[in-house]
């Protein structure tokens, strides 16, 4: 014999946005972009070098993580991805 179950879902509301959020955003994106604050792209060998950089002040007090820091951007630097 079996037992019927019920399951009670309850729906979560959708976060709401902040008043003037979105004109706030635009208004940034603007004023960025007037003022020529785009940000510069960076090469593969830039990125890998900041992220050595942040596994090098990381070294000290968590030597696990950034070894995995360095792993990685060993790989982002040689992969063409």
């Amino acid at each position: 014999m079996s037992t019927p179950t019920t399951l009670n879902v309850v729906g979560m509301p959708h976060a709401a946005e902040p008043r003037g959020a979105r004109w706030a955003a635009a208004l940034w994106h603007a004023v960025a972009s007037f003022l020529g604050a785009a940000p510069k792209a960076l090469s593969r060998a830039q990125e890998a070098a900041e992220v050595r950089e942040m596994a090098r002040h990381l070294q000290a007090t968590d030597p696990g993580f950034a070894a995995d820091l360095y792993a990685a951007a060993d790989r982002h630097e040689v992969s063409g991805r």
